[in-house]
């Protein structure tokens, strides 16, 4: 079928050639003046324009200024597009950022030698050392202060009117100044500053026709979320500066698990070392465990964040953990030493008192019986009180459940009833606490989150 097709194309084609052919009245041939007096361009134009303009053109060089008036002023429009943000030190305050740099300007100078009939060309590409440059570099870059650009780079040329664009890669580190309070809900606002070094703004003067910071090619970071981003045009000690102000806020979502969370979690163990039974031996050794960690954690955290003022609410919280955590390390190693008083030690009155109030014991009527007698233990040598005392001390393992131990205590309460109660009151407190001190420092937080970058 294919091959049926090409071959009536072709007896197509020959019929049309045939009607075609000139005859001897055959009309006069239509010319094109214009295409005749403009020839098209070829490598022996591009050859000749840069002989013509730069080889045997003495009066063009790259270090004069480029205007018949060196008393004018050279408006380089500048464009500023961002491709991505590799690295933001919040430590070092530092800003890594790569985008591109696009600017335009005219220059007097480059087509002074310029004849459109002679050179046909109208744009050309040349390489940028060999054309006049604005000195455009980063002004607060902590690298260094040098002029962007390589000479691999070139310029395009509008031979027509003298018009420059110089397109060029950016790769820098700026400072930016972090302040780590709301961390990690964060929002950090950082610039990146261009000028024409060595020139005043009288001499070169930067504009610009867009609103704010180019993100169409811009990859995502992993860690920060470009909020917004705008411009600014200054003048400061006599020299213009165009800043790209960007907007950033941290993705806390990685943070909140790997830190928030555990320390929360740490804080609700904190107040269960009052559960664990003394017999055991482990309740102090478990509150030592927690101080620790908690210590770990806020080590961490600042090793993670600046020296800001203030300071982190995070790092508030976590030394607000930390010393609670201290204190019920403290108070764990007391009711340990209360539970394991000398049971025949008499309970001072306003302790047995406020025990009993705690407890409920002053008005239970099985308790309140014994609340008409005073604690009586007679004092004996000691060889004859082991084999004298009903009741040895090694034996009492509950006195709220031994009847016969109860009977020898006012309202019942002995120096074990005295601890269990310690146990109790300090594990509401400091579980109460620890919710009191994590709704007063994160619940702030938490309502800075921004769910749409989480």
């Amino acid at each position: 079928m294919d091959q049926l097709k090409k071959v009536y194309g072709l007896m197509v084609l020959l019929t049309l050639v045939k009607h075609t052919e000139p005859s001897t009245t055959a009309a006069t041939p239509l010319t094109c003046s214009i295409c005749e007096t403009m020839p098209y361009p070829n490598l022996e134009h591009v050859k000749l324009l840069f002989k013509d303009l730069f080889t045997d053109n003495n009066d063009y060089s790259n270090l004069v200024f480029p205007h018949e008036d060196q008393l004018a002023t050279i408006k380089v429009n500048m464009k500023f597009a961002l491709y991505s943000i590799p690295e933001f030190d919040e430590l070092g305050g530092t800003l890594s950022v790569i985008g591109r740099l696009k600017m335009a300007w005219f220059d007097h100078f480059v087509i002074e030698k310029y004849v459109p009939q002679k050179h046909v060309l109208e744009v050309l590409n040349i390489p940028q050392d060999d054309i006049w440059l604005p000195p455009i570099t980063v002004f607060n870059s902590v690298e260094s202060l040098t002029p962007v650009g390589h000479s691999g780079y070139e310029v395009t040329v509008t031979l027509t009117n003298g018009y420059i664009q110089w397109e060029i890669g950016v790769v820098t580190k700026t400072g930016c100044t972090v302040v780590a309070t709301d961390y990690p809900f964060d929002t950090q606002y950082c610039t990146i500053s261009f000028t024409p070094w060595g020139y005043s703004s009288n001499e070169v003067a930067i504009q610009t026709d867009e609103d704010n910071i180019n993100l169409e090619d811009f990859i995502e970071n992993e860690e920060w979320a470009v909020m917004e981003s705008s411009q600014e045009i200054t003048v400061a000690a006599n020299r213009s500066i165009i800043s790209y102000h960007l907007t950033l806020k941290r993705r806390p979502v990685f943070f909140i698990v790997n830190m928030m969370v555990p320390i929360v979690l740490l804080g609700m163990l904190n107040s269960l070392c009052f559960v664990l039974p003394i017999d055991s031996g482990e309740r102090v050794g478990f509150a030592t465990n927690v101080f620790l960690t908690f210590a770990v954690y806020l080590t961490i955290l600042s090793s993670e964040l600046p020296v800001s003022n203030p300071l982190s609410i995070m790092s508030y919280y976590v030394a607000a953990m930390l010393s609670v955590s201290s204190i019920t390390t403290l108070i764990a190693i007391f009711t340990i030493q209360v539970s394991i008083y000398d049971p025949n030690e008499k309970v001072p009155a306003i302790l047995v008192y406020t025990v009993a109030f705690f407890t409920c014991r002053l008005c239970r009527k099985r308790y309140r019986k014994m609340g008409l007698h005073h604690q009586t233990f007679e004092k004996m040598p000691l060889d004859d009180a082991a084999a004298m005392d009903p009741v040895p001390s090694a034996q009492i393992e509950d006195e709220e459940e031994d009847e016969d131990s109860i009977e020898k205590y006012r309202f019942g309460v002995s120096w074990m009833v005295v601890g269990k109660t310690l146990d109790k009151f300090f594990f509401l407190l400091f579980s109460s606490g620890t919710i009191a001190v994590s709704g007063y420092y994160l619940v702030p937080l938490f309502l800075k989150l921004d769910t749409s970058i989480a």
